[in-house]
C-alpha cells in the first residue's frame, strides 16, 4: 500500500544524473546506511532515479539502459530500504532530456523554429543543457514502456516525470509538421506553434495518468513544470498533486516560491516545495547552506502550507554526504515539530494579485527568458504584500474575486468581456481595485469600467517624475520629483480625482538632446495625472510599470507610494504594520483559532550572488497586532510552549514576542 503524499512533510528530492563515463557507480552504495542517514535526517519522504538526463537507467530495466558501471540494481535495493523504515519513496524519471536517446535517435530531437535540433553545439557542453526529445515521436513509446516497466516492477509509492515541455513557441521536426498540416494548422505562425506544443504536452500527460491509474492507482503523479501559471489549470488534471522546483539562490529567486505557492492553493491538491542544499543550484556538489539559510527556507515553505522537499545529489559512488544531512536534519526537526499544525488549517486572506495573460492564447503568461524566475511585474507586488504583511492569494481570471476586500493587477494584462463584467461586478459590490501602467489597456481604452480615464498614448520618455498629493505622501519628501525608471502611460483626467501628477522632464535622451550622465531632469507638469482614484474611491491607478520598477530596481520611494496606496484602498487589515521588513509574517485559520507564522531574518550582503540568510541574531522584542474576531482564551508560541503577554481591544490582539526566534508560530487560541 502507498504511503500517503499528505503524511509526508520532510522529502529530499536526491539528484542522480550521472554519466556513464563514471566507473564507480555505487561502488560504496549501502542500502541500511542510506536508508538510516535519511532517517536520522527526519527525511520521511525521498524522490530516487529510475532515468537521468544522461538517459541511463538505475535498475535492472530490459526496455533502457542501464548505467554501465552500476552493478546493483539501485532503484530496488533504495525503495526497499527506505520502506522498511517507513520512508515514502517516488521514482524519478527524466522524460524530454536524454542525452543517450538523442544521439542515438537524433530524428526525434526537437526541432526549433529556425530549423535547429534542440541539443547542445558541437564541442559544447553549457551548465543545463541536454538533448531535447520530441514527445511527438516515437520516443514515447519508449517512454510509456519504462514507465509501466517501473510501475510494475517496484512498490513505489509515487512517479516524477520531469522536463515534460515542448520547446516553445514550438518543434517543427517532420511529425510535427505533418500534425500541424493534418490539423489545418501553420507552423510559421508562432501562436499555432505554441498550440501545437500544448496539445501534445496534454496528450502526453494523459497518457501517463491513464498508465498510473492502470497499474498502480494509489501513486502519485507530478510532471515537472506543471506548476506553472501557464499549465496549472491543464495539468492539475492529471496530478495528484503540486511540487513547485524554486531554488532562491539558483535562477528562481526568493519570490517565485511565493508566488506559485499563493496560486496553486486554489486549487485544492496537496503542494510541495522545493528548495535545494545547494549554495548555488544543481549538481552543486561542494555546496552547502548554512543551517539558519536551509531553516529559514523550509520554514518558509512550511508557512505557505506546502509540504517541504530539499533538493541533493549524491556522488557517483552512493553515499550520501554526512554534513549535507546533519544540515537537513536541523531543518526537518523543526519542522516535524510543527507539522501537525497545518494539517485542516486554511490560509487567511484579504488581497489578492489577479495574474492576467498578456496574449489571447496559449502560454498567455509571460515568463524571463529561459523559464526561471518570475516577471517583474508579478514580482513586485509579491514583494510588497509581503513587506506589507498583507495577507493575499494569487488568482487567475476564472476564479472567484469575492473572496477578497482588494484586488492588484500590477502592470500588464489583457480582459475578455466576461471578465471585465466581473471586475464591474466585484466593485459594485464593495470590492476594491489597484491596477498600473498597461494593465487592461487594449484598442486604445482601459476595459475596466469606471476609471475615470482616458488614454492618449504612452512612453514618451526613458525617465519621467512623479509629484504626490498629500493623500499619498506620508514618509515621502513633500515637493520632490520621484523618477520613474520607465514612462507611463499618460491619461485624460475625465471623472476622478488626481492623488499625484506626472511631471515631466526637458527632453527625451537621445543623441541630439541629451544632458548630463544620463535622463533630464524634471522642468513642468503635465496634464496627465500620474496616480488618480475613481469618484467612487473604489478604483486606483497608477500610470507607470511601478511594480516591475519596483521589483528592479528596489527604489525605497516606489515602497512608500505602493505602501500609501494599499493603506488607501485596505481598511482594517489582518496584521497591523508593526513588524520590520525583515520580518515575514504568514496568517492562518485552524478551528477557532488563528495561526501566525513568523519568519525573522537577516540577509547578508554579497556580490554577483544572490542574497542569502546568513546566521539570526534575535530581535530583544517585536509587537505583533493581529486583527481577530474575538478575544483569545490563550496566546502561546507553538514552538517552544511560552505563555506570550497581549492585550485586546476593538477587535485588535496586541502582543509582545520577547526574542523571537528565527521561525516562530503564535497560536491566538479562540481568537478566529
Amino acid at each position: 500500500m502507498a504511503r500517503r503524499l499528505e503524511d509526508s512533510f520532510r522529502q529530499v528530492h536526491l539528484d542522480f544524473h550521472t554519466s556513464p563515463l563514471i566507473p564507480d557507480m555505487a561502488a560504496d552504495f549501502n542500502p541500511e546506511e542510506f536508508a538510516d542517514t535519511l532517517l536520522r535526517a527526519s527525511v520521511n519522504s525521498i524522490t530516487v532515479f529510475a532515468k537521468c538526463h544522461h538517459g541511463m537507467s538505475y535498475y535492472d530495466t530490459r526496455v533502457g539502459v542501464k548505467h554501465p558501471s552500476l552493478k546493483i540494481d539501485l532503484l530496488r535495493e533504495m525503495v526497499d530500504a527506505c520502506h522498511g523504515r517507513g520512508i515514502r519513496v517516488a521514482a524519478y524519471y527524466s522524460v524530454c532530456w536524454d542525452a543517450y536517446m538523442g544521439d542515438e535517435h537524433p530524428e526525434w530531437l526537437q526541432i526549433d523554429k529556425n530549423g535547429v535540433p534542440v541539443r547542445p553545439r558541437p564541442f559544447e557542453r553549457p551548465y543545463y543543457s541536454w538533448e531535447t526529445l520530441c514527445l511527438n515521436t516515437p520516443y514515447v513509446d519508449y517512454v510509456e514502456a519504462q514507465v509501466r516497466e517501473v510501475l510494475s516492477g517496484y512498490e513505489v509509492d509515487g512517479i516524477f516525470l520531469d522536463i515534460v515541455v515542448q520547446r516553445r513557441p514550438g518543434c517543427i521536426c517532420h511529425l510535427c509538421r505533418s500534425s500541424m498540416d493534418r490539423l489545418g494548422m501553420d507552423y510559421s505562425d508562432d501562436e499555432a506553434l505554441r498550440s501545437h506544443s500544448r496539445m501534445i504536452e496534454e496528450r502526453f500527460m494523459e497518457r501517463m495518468w491513464r498508465i498510473v491509474k492502470e497499474i498502480r492507482p494509489s501513486a502519485t503523479l507530478f510532471f515537472n513544470g506543471a506548476s506553472s501559471l501557464n499549465m496549472a489549470r491543464m495539468a492539475g488534471r492529471y496530478v495528484t498533486h503540486f511540487e513547485i522546483e524554486s531554488l532562491p539562490t539558483g535562477p528562481w529567486g526568493y519570490y517565485h516560491f511565493p508566488l506559485y505557492a499563493r496560486y496553486l492553493r486554489n486549487f485544492g491538491k496537496p503542494t510541495i516545495g522545493m528548495t535545494g542544499r545547494f549554495h548555488l543550484s544543481w549538481a552543486d556538489f561542494g555546496g552547502l547552506k548554512q543551517v539558519a539559510q536551509l531553516v529559514y527556507e523550509a520554514t518558509r515553505i512550511l508557512a505557505h502550507g506546502a509540504a517541504v522537499s530539499i533538493g541533493d545529489q549524491m556522488h557517483p559512488r552512493g553515499r550520501l554526504d554526512e554534513a549535507v544531512y546533519n544540515t537537513i536534519g536541523e531543518a526537518y526537526r523543526l519542522v516535524g515539530r510543527v507539522e501537525e499544525l497545518l494539517r485542516g488549517a486554511e490560509p487567511v486572506y484579504e488581497a489578492a494579485i489577479l495574474a492576467l495573460p498578456r496574449s489571447r492564447g496559449a502560454d498567455a503568461y509571460v515568463f524571463p527568458e529561459g523559464g526561471f524566475g518570475i516577471d517583474d511585474s508579478l514580482g513586485g507586488a509579491v514583494k510588497i504584500l509581503l513587506e506589507e504583511k498583507i495577507q493575499f492569494n494569487v488568482i487567475d481570471h476564472l476564479m472567484d474575486f469575492d473572496k477578497y476586500k482588494l484586488l492588484i493587477i500590477p502592470d500588464f494584462g489583457l480582459l475578455d468581456e466576461d471578465t471585465a463584467q466581473k471586475i464591474a461586478e466585484y466593485v459594485s459590490r464593495g470590492g476594491r481595485l489597484i491596477f498600473s501602467y498597461k494593465a487592461t489597456l487594449e484598442d486604445g481604452e482601459f476595459k475596466i469600467p469606471g476609471t475615470g480615464l482616458k488614454p492618449i498614448d504612452s512612453d514618451r520618455y526613458d525617465v519621467d517624475f512623479i509629484r504626490v498629493g498629500p493623500q499619498i505622501s506620508e514618509g515621502i519628501p513633500r515637493d520632490f520629483d520621484i523618477a520613474m525608471y520607465g514612462s507611463g502611460v499618460y491619461n485624460f483626467l475625465e471623472d476622478c480625482a488626481a492623488l499625484a501628477w506626472i511631471r515631466e522632464p526637458y527632453f527625451r535622451r537621445s543623441y541630439k538632446t541629451y544632458t548630463s550622465h544620463t535622463y533630464s531632469p524634471a522642468i513642468r507638469y503635465s496634464e496627465s495625472p500620474a496616480i488618480t482614484l475613481s469618484r467612487d474611491g473604489k478604483i486606483l491607478y497608477i500610470y507607470s510599470p511601478i511594480f516591475a520598477a519596483y521589483f528592479k530596481y528596489g527604489y525605497w520611494l516606489y515602497a512608500r507610494m505602493l505602501r500609501n496606496c494599499l493603506n488607501l484602498m485596505l481598511k482594517d487589515r489582518m496584521l497591523h504594520p508593526t513588524l520590520p521588513p525583515t520580518s515575514e509574517a504568514y496568517l492562518w485559520r485552524h478551528g477557532d483559532s488563528l495561526i501566525l507564522h513568523l519568519l525573522n531574518y537577516q540577509s547578508m550582503r554579497v556580490g554577483r550572488h544572490p542574497e542569502y540568510m546568513g546566521e539570526y541574531t534575535p530581535y530583544s522584542s517585536l509587537r505583533l497586532r493581529v486583527r481577530a474576531t474575538r478575544e483569545p482564551q490563550r496566546v502561546y508560541s507553538y514552538v517552544d510552549g511560552r505563555e506570550l503577554r497581549y492585550s485586546f481591544s476593538n477587535s485588535v490582539v496586541d502582543i509582545m514576542l520577547d526574542a523571537p526566534a528565527l521561525y516562530e508560530i503564535v497560536v491566538l487560541e479562540g481568537a478566529a
